[in-house]
């Protein structure tokens, strides 16, 4: 019995280490075809865990952003350059996305005294959608501080939305936001550098 046991622990192991290769192989070629075959793709943007309570993400700010935010995080194949429909896929991954910061604060402000009540804020999804907002840090985001970072230089996506943003970054209008084009938005103050 004790010969039948080992067997089988070996035999498990054995299966074990296969599967695992399998798996790293389809895994290899999935990202293959996810992403271009060239040697010029940046990794994707960090995703850090964020140790911070509420309070301090609240006045705070995002934490582990790319250089280029919000365009970072929208090409999704990681070659430099960002496509209207990578945009639109990346507007689809959360609804959040698709309005200003405004409108989404608004949704949740259910009571409309222009602050998002603890009962309220619990129900933000995602909860960081407000982190940056809280300027006088008393853990309550209020409508004139979501103003007034969406009127920070550089965050106008957060005031008009990425569909619109997107139309000011492609300045020749060809569905495509360039590096170069994301650099001239980095410079005429249109986006912040994260």
């Amino acid at each position: 019995m004790n010969i039948l046991h080992k067997s089988l622990i070996a035999l498990s192991i054995t299966l074990l280490v296969s599967c695992g290769e399998k798996n790293k192989k389809v895994e290899s070629e999935t990202t293959k075809q996810e992403f271009k075959p060239d040697n010029e793709h940046r990794p994707p943007p960090p995703r850090r865990e964020d140790q911070r309570n509420p309070c301090e993400a609240l006045k705070e700010g995002p934490k582990g952003s790319s250089e280029h935010g919000p365009m970072d995080n929208a090409d999704l194949n990681r070659d430099g350059t960002i496509l209207r429909e990578e945009l639109e896929n990346f507007m689809d991954q959360g609804e959040y996305r698709r309005v200003t910061i405004l409108n989404f604060f608004d949704l949740f402000d259910t009571d409309k005294d222009e602050k998002l009540s603890d009962e309220e804020f619990a129900k933000v999804k995602p909860n960081f959608s407000f982190n940056g907002t809280d300027f006088n840090g008393d853990c309550v985001a209020t409508r004139e501080e979501v103003i007034a970072y969406a009127n920070e230089e550089g965050r106008s996506y957060r005031k008009i939305g990425l569909d619109k943003f997107f139309d000011l970054i492609d300045t020749n209008g060809d569905n495509k936001a360039t590096p170069e084009e994301i650099e001239a938005a980095h410079e005429s103050g249109l986006l912040a550098r994260f």
